[in-house]
């Protein structure tokens, strides 16, 4: 038989298993509390009694006192009472004469210790020998008695012969059976009751907070972590695991968080590189321009304003960054996905960086298999997405170099891809490609106006679209960024 497996269901089967066993010691100390109640009170009721005997002077005869005067004489009390047994001891205890034939007896003598104790008064119960029983010790009266030409100088009379009547044990074992069937019934009436009782306002909260606690493990697992299954236990089981659940969950969203406060560090560090370094630059060409004392010629005010206008630039294109950054985190851009041929956004993308490209001997093409491959997607985010792999490829791609972008069909799915023949990125900088604010080329971006948001801004416009980019890089191979999306064929 299995365990209940709620605590309620447990401490219910502990609470009836400590009450049967409390009604099981409630019925034997009632057991022996009722045969010591009867002793005391047969005892009490009767201690007088063989001092009444004595009393009544019932051995005054004309006869001569010998045994059979004896015998007689006690025969007779007896049969007055048949519920005693009546007995005539000497100062040692030895019986001189008994209504008991001498064939009954099982000893010949009592003793006198328990008889001195009863005439001296103490409180019953006080048991004294049975003669009829060598083992056995019973509830007496006694009294002194004192005949002339009489060896006899105790009268001691055994009580609770009528428990032996016919048909008394019956009795007895009847009214023990009630009166013990009640108090079973009674107590496990009661033992029940108060046990739910006590169970429910114990467990009442364990369980509420059991509820409340897997709720919110509900509501607080992400879209990529399913609900756990429920667990087997009881509520303190399912809490505990609940809770191991929550501090790993909790555990990692502080490493996360951590994670984050160093990026947003190091951006912000980025950020004041960058932007102080055109805006310095901005400001002393613009002081240059309006200064009275040393007037610049022609040529030298164009190259001023030139160099304001790409630091202006510059500036500008942080901020968007930034901007753009902020929109797509805080949900504000959504995507609009149409159905369009993707080899003209690649190569408008592509004649876009072509004069960037040829200014460094590096070669940039696109490829698309087969020609007229249409995609589903939003173009203008994008275009954004694969302005911002060339922009990175480029700015990666020694000299001389290459950068392809290629979209093809595979699967059901046009399969996209920017390659370049750069030097590539170690593993850990592979890792944290598209952690917002990371930047693993300081030396390059301190000039690029870049800020570690490019490739995070297309992890972010990527997830509008349900798809996921990877990248596959090592030192001195390259890198390439790949993803894929859906097709109208396939969404049809």
């Amino acid at each position: 038989m299995s365990l209940p497996r709620t605590l309620f269901g447990r401490l219910l089967l502990v609470f009836l298993l400590f009450g049967v066993v409390m009604t099981a010691a409630l019925l034997y100390v009632l057991s022996v509390s009722h045969e010591q109640f009867h002793l005391e009170f047969d005892q009490t009721v009767n201690r007088n009694l063989a001092q009444e005997y004595v009393a009544a002077n019932f051995f005054l005869t004309d006869r001569q006192l010998d045994a059979m005067t004896l015998h007689q004489g006690i025969g007779k009390l007896a049969a007055a009472n048949p519920a005693i047994d009546v007995y005539l001891l000497d100062l040692q205890g030895r019986i001189v004469a008994s209504s008991v034939p001498k064939t009954g007896w099982r000893r010949s003598a009592v003793d006198v210790e328990a008889i001195k104790e009863f005439l001296a008064g103490r409180p019953a119960p006080i048991m004294g020998d049975d003669p009829r029983q060598p083992a056995a010790r019973t509830v007496f009266s006694a009294a002194p008695f004192h005949v002339r030409d009489c060896p006899g100088d105790y009268l001691y009379l055994v009580l609770g012969r009528a428990e032996d009547a016919p048909g008394a044990a019956k009795l007895r074992s009847a009214f023990a059976i009630r009166e013990g069937a009640g108090i079973i019934v009674l107590a496990a009436v009661l033992a029940v009751a108060l046990s739910l009782l006590v169970l429910r306002l114990l467990t009442r909260r364990l369980s509420v907070l059991d509820r409340t606690m897997s709720r919110f493990e509900r509501l607080t697992a992400s879209s990529s972590q399913p609900a756990e299954q429920r667990r087997d236990g009881d509520e303190i089981d399912r809490l505990e695991a609940l809770f191991k659940d929550l501090a790993a969950r909790i555990e990692a969203q502080m490493a996360q968080l951590r994670a984050v406060d160093t990026a947003r560090r190091e951006m912000l560090a980025n950020l004041s590189h960058d932007l102080r370094t055109p805006i310095t630059t901005l400001l002393a060409h613009l002081e240059s321009l309006q200064m009275e004392e040393a007037p610049l010629d022609e040529q030298e005010r164009r190259e001023y304003v030139e160099v304001s206008m790409r630091q202006g630039r510059r500036i500008a294109q942080l901020i968007e960054q930034l901007l753009e950054a902020a929109k797509l985190e805080a949900g504000q851009i959504s995507a609009r996905p149409e159905a369009f041929p993707i080899g003209e956004l690649l190569h408008d993308v592509v004649h876009k960086f072509a004069l960037t490209a040829r200014e460094r001997g590096i070669s940039l093409g696109a490829s698309v298999q087969p020609e007229g491959l249409r995609v589903n997607g939003d173009i203008a985010l994008l275009e954004r997405v694969f302005d911002n792999l060339i922009e990175n490829a480029l700015r990666h791609t020694p000299d001389g170099g290459r950068v392809i972008v290629s979209a093809s069909r595979a699967r059901g799915r046009a399969q996209l891809a920017v390659t370049d023949s750069g030097a590539g990125m170690m593993p850990e900088e592979a890792a944290r490609a598209f952690d917002r604010f990371y930047r693993g080329d300081h030396g390059r971006s301190t000039t690029s106006g870049q800020a570690g948001l490019g490739l995070a801004i297309v992890k972010s416009i990527l997830d509008l679209h349900g798809t996921t980019i990877s990248v596959d890089s090592r030192p001195g191979h390259g890198t390439s960024f790949r993803f894929d999306l859906d097709t109208p064929d396939a969404v049809a």
